[in-house]
This record gives C-alpha cells, sequence and structure tokens, in this order.
C-alpha cells in the first residue's frame, strides 16, 4: 500500500489548542477522499516538538472516533511522532473512544 503524506507542519505553526486541531482535523478530512482507496494517508508529525492532550484529542481522537478504529488503522497511519507524543496519541485516542463509547484499543503509532 502505497502512502499519501499529511503533514502537520505544512498546515500550522504550533498544535496546542483545540481549535488548531479542529481545523486540521477538517482539513484531514477534506483532503482524505481525494487519495484513492489503495492508498494510505500517512499522517506526518515530523518536527512537532510540542503537542498538547487538547489538541491531540481534537485531530487524532475524532478523527479516529469519526472512521472507527479499524477503518482508522486502515485508512492511517501517524509517522514521524517525537517525543512522549506516542504515549499521548494512543491515550486521547483510547478515551476519545471510551467517550464516545467506541471499542477501546490502542493505534500503533509508529
Amino acid at each position: 500500500m502505497t502512502d499519501v503524506v499529511f503533514r502537520l507542519q505544512d498546515k500550522a505553526k504550533d498544535f496546542v489548542t483545540r481549535d488548531i486541531g479542529k481545523r486540521l482535523r477538517e482539513s484531514l478530512l477534506e483532503f482524505e477522499p481525494t487519495v484513492p482507496a489503495t492508498m494510505q494517508v500517512a499522517i506526518d508529525a515530523s518536527g512537532v516538538a510540542l503537542m498538547t492532550p487538547s489538541f491531540a484529542d481534537e485531530f487524532f481522537g475524532r478523527t479516529a472516533a469519526i472512521f472507527g478504529l479499524d477503518q482508522f488503522r486502515r485508512r492511517f497511519k501517524i509517522i514521524g511522532v517525537e517525543g512522549s507524543a506516542k504515549q499521548l496519541i494512543n491515550k486521547v485516542v483510547r478515551n476519545r473512544l471510551i467517550l464516545d463509547r467506541r471499542e477501546p484499543a490502542v493505534v500503533h503509532v509508529k
């Protein structure tokens, strides 16, 4: 499966508020249908030095809730995550899915 990259650094300068997370999620949701089903969308977090739980929940958590965990894992992969952001993303996705009464699980950030 080939990847098409959605690079966070190209979309915003910081990743600290829900508003930014919402704006980037909306941008991702507009971009995703343009990618053929045979390809995977690689969400590239390279260079993102600081990511807050609010941003991560709004962007990653709500996107996973919209798609459902299985479809989210098939359609997207998260790359270039630095430091403790891997655990943060997994935690907010799991919590968001619990809040939305979906099956809780781990996303597998690479």
